[in-house]
């Protein structure tokens, strides 16, 4: 079985990534914003993610990925990196290495014009402030500078359609 790691930054494609990939025979999309959505449910917009939600929200993705792989299924696991080191990254691929499971990391990178439209398109209130946006985003970009990120899974993304990124980076690893 395998799991493919698939990050980036708000506004990457990460999300459509892998939905895209989970439309081949045996993969599962398991998104961890969707566990995040569970765990900020009631609390205020735009909350920061605490170090103790973020143990409880991996170690879910982690059962739910475990649970998938336990069934005969390959995993595509996406999720968002905003600090360096990257925690989640880090401890997503050291459980699936312990566990002896065959992991791949790639890293959605396209500019930060490229994710100010997308995320434009999506038109959520949260997202409206556009210097606050711009610097989450500049930070975002700047996290996957870290060297605990090999520079070979990083894709550039910019103006590729989601067939497109499919067909480039994932339809061999997938098929």
């Amino acid at each position: 079985m395998t799991v493919l790691l698939i990050t980036g930054p708000a506004g990457s494609g990460k999300s459509t990534t892998a939905a895209r990939i989970a439309e081949s025979p045996g993969w599962v999309h398991l998104c961890e914003d969707d566990l995040w959505v569970t765990i900020k449910a009631g609390r205020p917009a735009g909350e920061l993610r605490t170090p103790d939600e973020q143990a409880i929200v991996q170690q879910q993705a982690l059962d739910r990925a475990f649970a998938s792989l336990s069934q005969g299924s390959h995993v595509v696991l996406e999720f968002i990196l905003y600090e360096d080191p990257p925690r989640p990254l880090l401890r997503y691929r050291d459980a699936f290495v312990e566990a002896n499971v065959r992991v791949i990391t790639r890293v959605l990178r396209p500019s930060a014009e490229e994710i100010l439209r997308r995320i434009a398109r999506r038109g959520r209130d949260i997202e409206r402030d556009r210097e606050s946006l711009r610097a989450n985003v500049d930070n975002q970009l700047k996290v996957l500078s870290s060297p605990h990120i090999d520079a070979s899974s990083i894709i550039d993304s910019t103006g590729l359609s989601r067939e497109e990124v499919y067909d480039r980076h994932f339809k061999h690893l997938v098929e």
